[in-house]
């Protein structure tokens, strides 16, 4: 589990920055998830900080689950650049324990009820969603916040996979995966590609099949991990914020969620989004939950494939339009060729000088609808 944003890689890595420079990017991230809810109240865990954690034991009575204690933490990663071991908080719960995985729900259980739970890139990574969202219903208090940092799967390494459907979710549940299936090792390594975040959100296309990270041969290793039964830590599902509130209100009506989604929060430029999911009561009341509404009722991979043909057309009319008024521009000028000496002059830098007005004009307005 990791707590930290999944930036684009530079070549910077964490302990060339050094602790301090950690530290204040802690404390920004800190505010960030604080503006959507002030968990300085209440009990609360958090999963998977690693090296990054967003709450403090200094000012909050929080918990923290990760797979491997402290010192297991810390041993697991002491040749990785990008985790600083100084900052590896103790870990309560590890889920690794006398020689075998526990589950959220029973590591955590001792100090439960929890009031609110952060868990930062970790959704993605789940074997079984349904499943992990269960467990963290189970440990929560009615009305308990769960915040979560997800990655948008259009403007990340995701952006060449598909977009995760509930049957797969709920194939994940029924099978009661442990591990990253096959299929989801498979599509994170066969596509995952470099990408510029920032070019994606000013509306560039992607690179193609030359972006991709990996070959063939070692994806085709991973997958060979995976057939074994072993951990292959991977982006299980992809997700964005209309799909994330589309799935949890579809498995809530399916009697196998007791979340809703209070906020949905885009952060342009970087390659994640925020939600706030709050547990349901146990008496079945609150059926009718204030969800925030849907930008569409088509899927938003299909919305986005309706919006750019809606754009092509846009754009095929214009210039249509342009190549008209072009012709009109053409017969006027072949037409003042034709007129007698005195005014022909005349008429010919009247027609340049209208034309050139129209196509500046025309560059212009171009310009300010592309900026």
């Amino acid at each position: 589990m990791s707590g930290a944003p999944e930036e684009a890689s530079t070549p910077t890595t964490k302990r060339d920055l050094g602790v301090e420079a950690q530290r204040a990017a802690m404390k920004d991230r800190r505010e960030l998830f604080l503006a959507l809810h002030d968990f300085r109240y209440g009990r609360g865990l958090e999963i998977g900080p690693l090296d990054a954690a967003i709450s403090d034991p200094a000012e909050d009575d929080v918990r923290y689950v990760d797979v491997f204690d402290t010192a297991g933490t810390r041993d697991h990663y002491a040749h990785d650049a990008n985790v600083l071991l100084e900052l590896v908080p103790h870990v309560h719960f590890p889920l690794h324990q006398d020689g075998r995985i526990r589950t959220l729900a029973e590591a955590a259980a001792p100090d439960a009820p929890y009031d609110w739970v952060i868990a930062s890139h970790v959704i993605e990574h789940v074997p079984d969603l349904v499943g992990w969202l269960e467990q963290i219903a189970q440990l929560t208090a009615d009305g308990a916040r769960l915040l979560l940092a997800v990655p948008d799967r259009r403007y990340c390494f995701d952006r060449h996979r598909p977009p995760t459907t509930l049957g797969q979710v709920l194939t994940a549940y029924e099978e009661r995966h442990v591990v990253p299936s096959v299929r989801a090792v498979y599509d994170f390594f066969s596509t995952a590609a470099n990408v510029d975040t920032r070019a994606l959100w000013k509306g560039k296309r992607p690179g193609g099949r030359e972006a991709r990270i990996h070959d063939l041969g070692y994806t085709m290793a991973q997958v060979e991990r995976a057939r074994a039964g072993q951990y292959v830590d991977c982006h299980v599902w992809t997700l964005t914020p209309q799909s994330l509130l589309e799935q949890i209100k579809e498995l809530r009506a399916l009697g196998l969620c007791q979340w809703y989604v209070e906020t949905l929060q885009e952060r342009p430029g970087t390659v994640e989004f925020l939600a706030v999911l709050r547990r349901l009561p146990r008496d079945g009341e609150g059926a009718d939950v204030p969800e925030p509404e849907l930008a569409s009722d088509l899927p938003d991979w299909l919305e986005d494939e309706y919006r750019a043909r809606d754009k092509v057309r846009e754009l095929r009319g214009r210039l249509k339009e342009l190549r008209a008024r072009n012709e009109r521009l053409r017969r006027r000028l072949r037409a003042a060729e034709r007129s007698p000496a005195p005014r022909r002059a005349w008429l010919r830098r009247a027609v340049v000088a209208r034309a050139r007005g129209v196509l500046d004009r025309r560059s212009s307005g171009g310009r300010t609808q592309g900026g």
